[in-house]
């Protein structure tokens, strides 16, 4: 009896903790599934970090591409509309009428906003006027007035030149910002009461030299603003001359200044033999009166001899 008592006890006493550890097992695997379900619901996906870094990375190169992208086009902007060009020209006109076509062309440049700065005229070995006329006009109506000059003679040949400027102006720019925050320093340290006598007298020969420097700076820019803002274009004018020789004269005209040339070079030579026997003429009296003296003697005595015998 003792021995089934005893075995119904050790039963129990291993049966029970096992099934105890089951039940607390499921119990934990409940609410661990459920500690899940609240841990998913309540916090946010949590991203690989190194996918953010990637992203943020795309993210910024992208920004840069756009920054790089809209740098250029604004610097295309700029090389467009700001280049500084100074345009120069020469062109030779031939008109039938020398004094209409200049009329006309100071008319139409002054029409344009344009002036001229000099001007000449003169008539050539043919007898034909020509001349040359020098335009500055703003550059934005200088290819309009180039073309437009044909309409005032024949165009023979042109020449148009360009000399870009617009580093010269920014670097001189550059030179200026820098010489004018060089000169508020200067001035601070003119300001300053406590400085010495010494250092006030250096500080005022370095601001008269950076001073200097702008003055010169600014009359650079300026006269490169003056050269690009106006064109300048130099025109010859004239007449054309019927059979033109290489000395710019007509034919019939060589002809005749040939035939002039001839007549003047024996006048000349004329001039001169006339010239030559006024000046001889005094000797040539004195020698006549010598031999008439000498010829008078000889016949006296003559006679003389005529006589004895």
């Amino acid at each position: 009896m003792k021995t089934p008592k005893l075995f119904f006890i050790l039963s129990l006493t291993i049966l029970l903790p096992l099934f105890s550890c089951g039940k607390f097992t499921d119990k934990t695997a409940g609410n661990n599934s459920n500690d899940d379900t609240k841990l998913s619901v309540t916090n946010p996906p949590v991203n690989d970090p190194g996918t953010d870094k990637v992203k943020m990375k795309d993210l910024s190169v992208q920004k840069e591409f756009k920054k790089d992208s809209d740098f250029r086009q604004v610097s295309d902007v700029l090389d467009v509309v700001n280049r500084m060009v100074i345009k120069t020209g020469t062109m030779n006109l031939e008109t039938e009428k020398y004094d209409e076509s200049i009329n006309q062309i100071s008319d139409y440049v002054k029409k344009a906003g344009g002036f001229i700065t000099n001007s000449s005229s003169q008539v050539n070995a043919s007898g034909k006027k020509q001349g040359a006329i020098t335009i500055r006009i703003t550059s934005d109506k200088y290819d309009a007035m180039v073309k437009d000059m044909s309409n005032f003679g024949k165009v023979l040949n042109s020449q148009i030149n360009g000399s870009d400027v617009t580093s010269e102006y920014i670097d001189l720019q550059a030179r200026m910002n820098t010489q004018g925050e060089l000169e508020k320093r200067l001035l601070t340290l003119l300001n300053d009461k406590t400085a010495k006598l010494i250092d006030v007298v250096s500080v005022e020969e370095k601001l008269a030299s950076v001073r200097e420097s702008i003055e010169k700076i600014q009359g650079r820019m300026k006269f490169l603003k003056n050269q690009t803002d106006f064109s300048t274009l130099t025109v010859s004018v004239y007449e054309p001359s019927l059979m033109t020789t290489s000395s710019g004269g007509g034919f019939f005209y060589e002809i005749g200044r040939g035939f002039s040339k001839g007549l003047k070079g024996f006048t000349e030579i004329l001039s001169g033999m006339i010239t030559f026997f006024i000046a001889l003429m005094p000797v040539v009296i004195l020698l006549l009166i010598l031999a008439y003296i000498a010829i008078l003697i000889y016949k006296k005595s003559k006679a003389r001899k005529l006589k004895t015998a």
